[in-house]
Order: C-alpha cells, then structure tokens, then sequence
C-alpha cells in the first residue's frame, strides 16, 4: 500500500460557549466566521486563509466546568516582529489571563490560555535546531537582537545543535525512507 500524501489544516474543538469563543477567535486572533449552523448543536467554520473554508471548528457541546482536553492548538507567526506585537496583544486583552514564553531554541513562543483554558502557541522559527524538549523563558523587555545573540549563544552551546535547515533535511531523509 501506498502511503498517502496531505497536510493537516485544520482543527475541530468542542466549546462551552460558542459565541464567547467565536468572539475570542474572531476579535482576538482575526478568524472570519464562513459557515454555521445555528440550530440543534451549533457550529462555526472560521478561517484565516482564503484557501480554506476552514481552519478551526467550534462545537457546541463541551460540559460547562469540564477540563480542556486540548494540549495545544499552534499558529506559525509571519515573524519575530508579529510576536512580539502579539505578546502585547495578549497582556492587553483582560480574557487572557495566563501568558507564559518559552525560546525552545528551534522556535520562539507564546503561550496563552483562551476563554475556555485552551492553550494556544503562537510561534516563530529560529535558523538554529537543539532537540526537544527545551524551554527558556523569553524576556520580551529585551532588545529582538539581545533575543536573537542570547538564542544564537544557547542553541550553539547545547550538544544536540544542529541548523533548521540540516534538521529540515534529516526530517526529508527520514519521509523518504518510510516503507511505502
């Protein structure tokens, strides 16, 4: 059998509250609302790109009180300059209530919570790859060059450094050997 070949694009969760998290999601992170149903078990198709009728599902139908059972839900950030406009946004925004940063040396992160206690990444890449898992706080007081020598300086210092793009080909290394 062949393997098949796709990408994951998007990610279905159930929510408590629909209309306060499609507010979150649309307000707050810039998702546009392109399809819904109303009626028995409300849903919200919502999207950032015009390639995808959608990128995140929101069901109705999680019970109030109950833990998230999401680990986390990513977002690749464009560059260093949106992230750090985006950590702003976050300490603004009174429904975030928990931030933390991490510099995982391959990538720089910001963590948050959303209304639900979901946590949500918002990360960039670096050019330098250390094995995982490998966290830092990230002092956003910081200059992005101070950021960026202090990431250069760890990422060169651990043992298991290697670039992003030679981790990139190991990884294409590895695809391509997989049995088919």
């Amino acid at each position: 059998m062949t393997r098949p070949s796709f990408s994951l694009n998007h990610v279905g969760m159930q929510v408590i509250d629909i209309d306060r998290m499609t507010d979150f999601y649309t307000s707050f992170m810039g998702f546009v609302v392109t399809d819904e149903r109303t009626d028995v078990n409300p849903i919200r198709f919502m999207t950032m790109s015009p390639d995808e009728h959608h990128q995140l599902l929101l069901a109705w139908g999680r019970a109030p009180d109950s833990p998230s059972t999401v680990a986390q839900i990513s977002f690749l950030m464009k560059d260093f300059a949106a992230l750090r406009q985006l950590h702003e946004a976050a300490q603004a925004d009174p429904r975030i209530e928990k931030i933390w940063t991490l510099n995982h040396g391959n990538s720089w992160t910001v963590y948050f919570k959303d209304p639900e206690d979901n946590t949500v990444e918002c990360y960039v890449h670096t050019p330098w790859h250390v094995s995982q898992p490998y966290g830092v706080p990230i002092d956003f007081s910081q200059s992005d060059q101070q950021i960026w020598d202090d990431t250069e300086t760890a990422a060169l210092a651990n043992s298991t450094y290697t670039t992003a793009e030679a981790f990139r080909q190991r990884i294409v290394d590895q695809l391509a050997a997989r049995p088919q």
